[in-house]
This record gives structure tokens, C-alpha cells and sequence, in this order.
């Protein structure tokens, strides 16, 4: 017996030949999709591994957010390099999982202590290059989203199409066999990991690919109704600006409007704690604060609250006890990148997208296997393949290490160009050493796997000497790179030992 219902064995053929079909044209991209979704569920930690040095605390008074709000605001106003988009000042307040006071606007963010003095710069612009590559892959970033999201209907169909064309995978979900044929091993370990990932890739693809729609459609619909107007598309959710204006007064802020603001949502709500503040539109007759809280138990990323421009509250956005449609919309993100429920959900997420990082690497090693037992080898494509899945994350951690080491000797480094001239370079090399080296693919993943893990090392080494940093933020990242690192390096040198000992006997012979 199984759990689906017996199918012609034709349709499944059908069915698994329009997978292998898609999944070859995909994996590449998902690949480096899923690997920096799953490495990015920890986006906070690296956030604060990347400023180690920030002061922390998990308290602070209204008078101080005030204060470095105060401090921040003109130097936002007097930037002449900001994006017309960058209209918003965001005032991240300490808690149990960010435990500091930021303020920033764009990619510009500034650090402060407990009384609101400033401490230095608290931007994190690596830890924005990783999540940059999930959303939109360093493409431009609305034309990016809806290309990750093609993607991610393409990850959809290949889940499903995975399931409708291995009937047995529930019944074999726990079966896994070692097995001469190379392609068969790793058919088993495909399989399985499809079996136990479905539910958690379904609601991963599902809600990325909403979100990225939600991109597109705001485009549609703001070139088509609103003249090019795409924040009208989002006023469903978040209020129009006759709304805003009617509950802000419509005018500019007042002198302790922040500290009264805080203090009285703090009266209205207790038990929501403040998650960040914005002000929006600064320096315009319309700006106005936006408090989110945090409900209990929902999982909308927050509850967002209005005021006048004295600081007395107004009511709130309705997200978590809205209509259905408005409080659904702010639910995907959270639910798409395992913000809720603490460390012990950001885990099962890690976990999980590894599984599905590791399932498209092995979908892939399935049909080259496969092709070279039928005596039509791709040792090209094969020797390619390798060197993307370790290559790409060991670039990861170099530009990591190249850009955080140049920056702090006084010649800032962007991330972006570094990886993708590093992926180009790899890629170069890879097709120069094929004509040059016959080298078989196995040798090339333990060179791989060697520069992995001496990449990780290098991460953890250069931040180690540019922070000189014993801080939980420091050491709660760094000792699982040095480990991992130590981990790759080990077992590659290992098989190359137990070839050369192999090698060494048989000329013994």
C-alpha cells in the first residue's frame, strides 16, 4: 500500500523525464538559491557577528531611542547619496535576539549605548551581500524578485512533479541503501530527502513565490491603474496616504513626539514588545511614526501602530486582527524565512533548506552518475558541477574575508563584484584545466572540498584579526566556521591519503 493512488506506469515515465528536463535546466541557480537561503535563516547572527563590538543590551528608555534618533536624523537629511527611495529612518530597539539600539536608513546604520550616544557605524554590508544573493540574486531589485520567483515555481513543480513520479516515497521514506551503482546511492538519497523536506519546501516555494508576485502585481498594477504608482497597489494593506494623513494630522513632528509615542503604546499595549520604530517621509510636512510590536502567539511579523504628530496613538494597521487577506500578506515573510518561534525553529529551517541544497546537488550527481554508467560520460559538465557546489560557498567565505580584510586596511572592497568575479574566475579555471588535466571528478571534489574548508577558516581568521573579538556575536559564529572548516579540510586530505596509500601498495605489487 502506498499513499497515492496506483498510476499507468507510462504517466510516471511522463512525469519523471519532465522532471529530470526541468531540473537541469534549474539547478545551477537553485542551487545557489537554496544555499543562501538556508546559511541566511541566520541573517540576524551574522548581522551581529559582522559588528561584534556594538555595545548590547536588552533595555532602554524612550529617551534615549529619542536621543539617537535626534542624532541620526540630520545626518540622513544632509546625505546627498541616498536613494530617492530612501525616504525612512528605522530605529531597531534592543530585545532578546538583536540586542541593539540601531538607527539607520538605506544601507547607512549607526550604533548607540544604552543612553543613546553614538558608537560607531552598524552597517552590515556582507551579511546584506548573502541575503541580497537570495532575494534577487544581485540583480536589480524588483526585476531580481520576480526572476527568484520564476525559480521558485519552478522548485514547485519540481517537488511536485518528484512526488507524482516516485509513488513510493512515503513507503520508502526511512530506506536508505548503500549500493554499488553510484547513480542508485544517490537516487536513494535524493529520494529520501525529497520524502522528508516536501511539506517545508512546499511552504518555502509557495511563500517566496508570493511574495515575489506580490512584486510584480504591485508593478502591474501601478503601471496600468495608478501611473506608475506602485506603492497605491500596496494601500490594501498598509493604508492610504488620505488614511495616514487623516490619523497623523498632517503635520511635521513635534518635539517629544517620540517619547510619547513610546510611552504611550507602552501604556495601550504591555504585552506587545516594540520590535523596530520608523519614521517615515522624514524631513516632508507628512512625515509621521510607525511603531511595530510583536503579538503573542500570531505569526505576522508585527503590529504596526500610527500616531500624530505629538506621539498620541491613533489606532493601529490591523495586521494581525485585519481581514484575512491583509493579515495572510503579513504572514509570508516570517513563514518564508523562519523568523518566529526562536532558535529552535531557525534550526529545523537550517536543517531543512540544507536537506534541500543537498537534494539538488545529488538530483544533479543522479543523471551525470547515470550517464557515465550507460557509457555517455559529461566529465565537462561533471567536473563543473563539482566545483559549484563547493566552490560557491567557499567564494561566499572568501568575499567575506576579502572584503571585511581590504576595508578594514582603508580600501573598501563591494562584495558583489568579488563573488561573481570569483564565480567567473572558477568557472574560467574549470574549463582551462579541463584541457589540460584529465584529472577524474573525484580528485577535483577533494581539491574543492580542501578550498572550502580552508576558505571557512580564512572567514573565521580575518574577522578574528580586524575585530580581535571574544564576544558571544564574535565567537557564536566564528568556532562554527573554524569547525567546519577543519571538518571539509579532514575528510578531503583523508581520502587523498587513502588514494596515495592505495596507489603506493598496488606499485608495491
Amino acid at each position: 500500500m502506498t499513499l497515492w493512488p496506483k498510476v499507468p506506469a507510462p504517466f510516471v515515465r511522463r512525469v519523471l523525464h519532465g522532471h529530470k528536463i526541468l531540473g537541469l535546466s534549474l539547478c545551477a541557480i537553485l542551487y545557489l538559491i537554496c544555499l543562501s537561503g538556508w546559511v541566511g535563516v541566520y541573517y540576524v547572527e551574522f548581522e551581529r557577528w559582522e559588528r561584534p563590538n556594538v555595545p548590547e543590551f536588552t533595555t532602554v528608555t524612550p529617551e534615549a531611542i529619542a536621543r539617537a534618533t535626534a542624532d541620526t536624523r540630520p545626518i540622513m537629511l544632509a546625505d546627498t547619496h541616498r536613494g530617492p527611495l530612501d525616504t525612512d529612518l528605522y530605529i531597531t530597539v534592543p530585545s532578546a535576539e538583536i540586542p541593539r539600539l540601531v538607527v539607520g536608513y538605506g544601507h547607512e546604520a549607526r550604533a548607540y549605548d544604552a543612553s543613546g550616544n553614538y558608537v560607531g557605524p552598524a552597517s552590515h554590508d556582507l551579511t546584506h551581500f548573502l541575503t541580497e544573493l537570495h532575494y534577487y540574486m544581485h540583480l536589480p531589485e524588483s526585476f531580481g524578485m520576480i526572476i527568484v520567483c520564476l525559480f521558485g515555481i519552478g522548485m514547485m513543480a519540481l517537488l511536485i512533479g518528484g512526488a507524482l513520479s516516485h509513488p513510493k516515497m512515503f513507503r520508502d521514506a526511512f530506506a536508505f541503501r548503500i549500493r554499488r551503482q553510484g547513480h542508485l546511492t544517490r537516487a536513494d538519497l535524493h529520494n529520501r530527502i525529497g520524502a522528508w523536506t516536501l511539506p517545508f519546501g512546499l511552504i518555502i516555494t509557495i511563500t517566496g513565490t508570493l511574495i515575489g508576485l506580490g512584486q510584480l502585481v504591485a508593478m502591474v498594477m501601478g503601471l496600468i491603474f495608478y501611473n506608475g504608482d506602485i506603492l497605491k497597489a500596496y494601500e490594501p494593506i498598509f493604508g492610504s496616504q488620505a488614511e495616514i494623513t487623516a490619523a497623523t494630522g498632517g503635520k511635521p513632528l513635534q518635539d517629544g513626539a517620540m517619547i510619547n509615542a513610546i510611552n504611550n503604546l507602552k501604556a495601550a499595549v504591555p504585552d506587545q514588545p516594540i520590535s523596530f520604530i520608523a519614521i517615515r517621509m522624514v524631513g516632508t510636512p507628512t512625515e509621521f511614526i510607525e511603531i511595530t510590536t510583536q503579538p503573542a502567539q500570531r505569526l505576522v511579523y508585527g503590529e504596526a501602530w500610527r500616531f500624530d504628530s505629538m506621539g498620541n496613538l491613533k489606532g493601529s494597521y490591523h495586521l494581525s486582527d485585519g481581514p484575512a487577506g491583509r493579515q495572510i500578506a503579513a504572514s509570508l515573510y516570517d513563514l518564508h524565512f523562519g523568523s518566529f518561534g526562536g532558535w529552535p525553529v531557525k534550526l529545523i529551517y537550517a536543517i531543512l533548506g540544507f536537506g534541500l541544497t543537498v537534494m539538488i546537488s545529488a538530483g544533479m550527481d543522479i543523471w551525470l552518475t547515470k550517464s557515465a554508467e550507460k557509457g555517455k560520460p559529461h566529465p565537462l559538465i561533471h567536473r563543473l558541477w563539482t566545483v559549484l557546489i563547493y566552490g560557491a560557498p567557499a567564494m561566499i567565505a572568501l568575499t567575506f574575508a576579502i572584503s571585511m580584510g581590504f576595508t578594514a586596511a582603508g580600501l573598501p572592497v563591494p562584495p558583489v563584484p568579488v563573488f561573481w568575479g570569483g564565480m567567473a574566475l572558477m568557472t574560467a579555471v574549470t574549463f582551462a584545466s579541463y584541457r589540460v588535466s584529465p584529472a577524474p571528478v573525484a580528485e577535483v571534489s577533494r581539491l574543492m572540498r580542501i578550498s572550502l574548508g580552508l576558505s571557512l577558516i580564512a572567514m573565521a581568521g580575518v574577522h578574528q584579526a580586524v575585530h580581535a573579538s571574544g564576544t558571544i556575536a564574535a565567537l557564536q559564529i566564528n568556532i562554527v566556521l573554524i569547525l567546519a572548516g577543519l571538518g571539509f579540510t579532514a575528510t578531503a586530505l583523508h581520502g587523498w591519503l587513502r588514494v596515495r596509500k592505495a596507489m603506493m601498495l598496488q606499485i608495491g605489487q
